[in-house]
């Protein structure tokens, strides 16, 4: 089906900018295009909405109870608020549960269980730490809790869970998962295998700023056992990505971002990829961040894995071929065996990058210079079907975009660069942690084939970044990227002072009711200043709105569409006040 977007012409747009944290909102901003304008609703000086303490790090979330609509926000210290789409205001809301003396700090997007339950998973911290929380506060415990919405409080089915878990390692030790050395950011998703009721939920781990020791865990909670024999019974299995005993780690409480020691986190804000397979069945595509690869260790950072149910994983290498593996530079013969793993690399022909604050020399492989920028993992896939085939989309914080052979993971079709590597010799890059895209891509299905759009953002000021769209096209050779177009433009001046801090996702929803899907992000402002709330015409990539929010937006979260009204999560900083923000799609007369 090919989309059909009106040709709609631009006849002018006022976009009316707020000022910072503790001001007053400003009027509607009202931008026209063609047959509909977009107003805002609130915060407004009718409708200010709800200001909530703390930052809200999750997507706006669709609730109807039977009579009404809600938008729920989820706010970084536990309150689950239900707001009134018209007006933006709170009308009840529930507490996340933490123990005596525990304050509650929620990062990760809850998983619909059915129609009116949530999954979700949260860490406990410290009650006297000064307040709001952010991502750096001591992590006490990491729970899970069922949100019953239709009973407004946490459901009396399934008592709250804590995440516990001690794996064999190598070496002849063991590990034990250790909370305060663990981050909760990624989707909770929801599996169903067969003969399952409610099935099982994936929580993934990683930690923060690379304190040592840290690895990437997965729990794979069992829904049922939990509803009919408590918490205890709860956990059926735990995976970890890189099983090295706390020791082989680095010093204690030190920074491993620089290091290929342990790691591996399972980090990414858009959680593992779950894919539905023939037959009933699914499995999980996770990407690990950075740290050591080895498979001679079973470690496996800066990879993707396929996990099944169970959390079951085997590379499926060819063990002749990667005998002696080598971590600095593995050879082409050992990953392209891989059957559930994927190991990016060079195509032929590709230079190793070389940043021009001169952290990789010319002596350096393609991972010890991953190493040295703290690249490569922190997206999630995106499952395209081709032909008879299918092939996975991976964004990477190298600013490429990888095309993976779903099937055989070890084969890779394409590799294709998105955007510039951040920071010049005059221009040093602001963030040389954070890469260049971190995201999970936007598939959409034209006439003339799949389309990924994905969003990427450049820390410097000579760079340009914004959202790039990709063809997937077979060929002769098989699949390939084909750029079709960038917004901005990255020839125009405004693609080198937009994009400039981790945007949020990109997902698909029409203008009106019964009208084809257009892609719509936000686009997260710098520090102090305002975001913007876009929709893209995928086919062309024009921008059919692009206005202004109050705020700043806030980084990997996505607009949500009820009805003809979008809403988004705006957050001035981590710690800091926060909102949701409304806007209504109208006709104009």
């Amino acid at each position: 089906m090919k989309f059909n977007i009106w040709a709609l012409a631009a006849l002018g747009a006022l976009m009316i900018t707020t000022g910072c944290e503790g001001e007053e909102p400003a009027p509607d901003p009202i931008v026209e295009h063609g047959e509909l304008r977009l107003e805002r609703v609130f915060p407004t000086d009718t409708h200010p909405g709800q200001e909530f303490e703390s930052c809200v790090f999750a997507s706006p979330m669709h609730y109807h109870d039977g009579a009404q609509d809600w938008v729920l926000a989820m706010t970084g210290e536990g309150q689950l608020a239900a707001h009134d789409v018209a007006t933006g205001e709170v009308a009840w809301s529930v507490e996340l549960p933490a123990p005596e003396g525990e304050g509650v700090f929620a990062l990760a997007q809850p998983a619909w269980l059915d129609d009116s339950r949530l999954v979700v998973a949260y860490h406990t911290v410290p009650a006297d730490h000064e307040a709001p929380y952010d991502a750096n506060v001591q992590r006490l415990s990491h729970r899970v809790v069922v949100v019953d919405l239709a009973q407004r409080a946490i459901s009396s089915e399934f008592e709250p869970l804590t995440l516990e878990a001690t794996l064999p390692a190598n070496d002849d030790a063991t590990l034990s998962f250790r909370p305060e050395r663990a981050l909760s950011r990624g989707d909770v998703v929801i599996g169903r295998p067969a003969g399952a009721t409610l099935g099982r939920a994936y929580i993934t781990l990683g930690n923060t700023r690379d304190i040592q020791p840290w690895h990437g865990w997965a729990f794979e909670i069992d829904l049922d056992a939990w509803a009919d024999q408590g918490a205890g019974e709860a956990i059926h299995a735990v995976f970890n990505t890189t099983p090295e005993p706390d020791e082989n780690c680095g010093p204690e409480g030190t920074s491993g971002s620089r290091e290929r020691r342990c790691g591996g986190g399972l980090w990414a804000p858009t959680g593992p990829l779950l894919v539905e397979e023939e037959g009933g069945g699914y499995h999980l595509i996770v990407g690990a961040g950075n740290g050591q690869l080895n498979l001679d260790r079973q470690d496996y950072a800066n990879t993707l894995l396929r996990l099944g149910p169970g959390l079951s994983f085997e590379p499926m290498c060819d063990a002749e071929a990667c005998a002696d593996f080598n971590p600095d530079a593995p050879s082409l013969e050992c990953v392209e065996s891989c059957q559930d793993l994927f190991i990016p690399r060079l195509l032929a022909g590709q230079a190793p990058p070389r940043p021009a604050d001169g952290r990789c020399t010319d002596e350096m492989t393609l991972f010890e210079c991953w190493q040295e920028m703290d690249y490569i993992g922190g997206s999630t896939p995106a499952r395209v079907e081709l032909g008879e085939g299918a092939v996975l989309v991976y964004p990477t914080k190298d600013g490429h975009a990888y095309l993976v052979d779903a099937e055989h993971m070890g084969t890779m079709h394409d590799r294709h660069k998105l955007v510039d590597l951040c920071g010049t010799a005059d221009d040093a890059c602001r963030k040389t942690w954070a890469g260049m895209a971190v995201t999970q891509p936007l598939i959409m299905t034209t006439e003339e084939g799949p389309l990924a759009l994905i969003p990427t953002f450049m820390p410097d000021s000579t760079h340009a970044a914004g959202v790039v769209a990709l063809a997937i096209v077979d060929t002769e050779d098989g699949p390939r990227f084909e750029r079709r177009w960038e917004f901005p433009t990255f020839d125009k001046a405004e693609a080198i002072t937009r994009f400039r801090e981790h945007p949020g996702r990109v997902v698909a929803a029409p203008l009106k009711e019964g009208g084809e899907p257009v892609a719509w992000l936000v686009e997260v402002g710098d520090p102090g200043a305002t975001g913007r709330l876009i929709a893209l015409d995928p086919l062309t990539g024009e921008a059919l709105f692009d206005a202004d929010l109050a705020g700043r937006g806030q980084r990997y979260t996505w607009p949500l569409r009820v009805d003809d009204r979008i809403f988004v999560s705006s957050c001035p900083s981590d710690r800091a006040a926060s909102r949701l923000e409304g806007y209504q799609l109208v006709p104009v007369d």
